[in-house]
């Protein structure tokens, strides 16, 4: 039997193949309500739904015909991409609070990790959240709360997290705006992450990274989608099939003796 990848998957489910779509489903539909849940509050009650409504996004246009990637990161910030573009036109944009240029002025003498932190806090995770995503718990958990308490205070009275949640998505979006092409790359964000980057790069990619929000905002999604892709488990079996009833696939072949003795396993 051919080993089965992320290639493999986007490729049969850009033909509509049952399988593709079964592997998707299964582990990917997770991400999707995670991240809905998280930054789409108010699509909560209908969660479920809003789900199926992303996948059915994916699957009713060119979305994965279109899709360019080299590794299964690369695949993840595509799809996280694709929810927030549904979250976004689902869910009303709430009303600005607080503008980049107002952040900019609270963090200018910052450091970059610093930067990355407070941006995480600002996009709702709390210290053992950040600590997980940036691998890093000791030192997150004091820095979060220094500078949640030493600047966020100084730009939203009491940094309440409502306040928080409702200007986050509107610094986000404002952020994504800003990249230009001398933004670093998803290439240069993965060698980040796995420490294969030379000590001229990394000083090179953080220099930019430190007065740049669009790169400060892809540079900790990329590691927020990292951690919930080992964090967030795939769908149990009946569950991705419940789901996969709400598309508009071909039914699959019957399973052999084989298949159905591995998938209870």
């Amino acid at each position: 039997m051919a080993i089965r990848t992320i290639f493999s998957m986007a490729e049969d489910c850009a033909r509509g193949k049952r399988l593709g779509w079964m592997e998707f489903v299964r582990d990917y539909a997770g991400l999707a309500r995670s991240l809905l849940a998280h930054y789409f509050p108010t699509l909560a009650p209908d969660l479920d739904e809003h789900v199926v409504g992303v996948l059915q996004r994916a699957h009713g246009g060119t979305w994965f015909a279109g899709l360019k990637f080299t590794n299964e990161r690369e695949f993840m910030m595509a799809f996280r991409d694709l929810v927030f573009a549904y979250g976004r036109e689902t869910e009303r944009i709430p009303t600005p609070q607080v503008s980049l240029d107002q952040l900019r002025g609270i963090i200018e003498d910052l450091t970059v990790l610093e930067r990355e932190l407070l941006w995480l806090f600002i996009k709702g995770y709390d210290a053992e959240g950040i600590a997980a995503i940036m691998m890093n718990a000791a030192v997150t958990a004091e820095a979060v709360e220094r500078i949640a308490g030493e600047r966020l205070i100084a730009l939203i009275p009491g940094a309440a997290p409502e306040a928080l949640a409702v200007t986050a998505r509107v610094l986000m979006e404002s952020a994504e705006q800003l990249g230009t092409d001398q933004c670093s790359s998803l290439k240069i964000f993965n060698n980040l992450v796995n420490g294969q980057i030379t000590w001229r790069e990394r000083e090179a990619a953080e220099k930019h990274m430190k007065d740049c929000f669009h790169c400060i905002d892809r540079f900790t999604t990329f590691k927020e989608m990292v951690h919930l892709r080992k964090d967030v488990p795939s769908l149990s079996q009946p569950k991705a099939e419940g789901i996969l009833a709400q598309l508009p696939l071909a039914a699959g072949k019957p399973r052999g003796v084989l298949s159905r003795l591995f998938a209870s396993r």
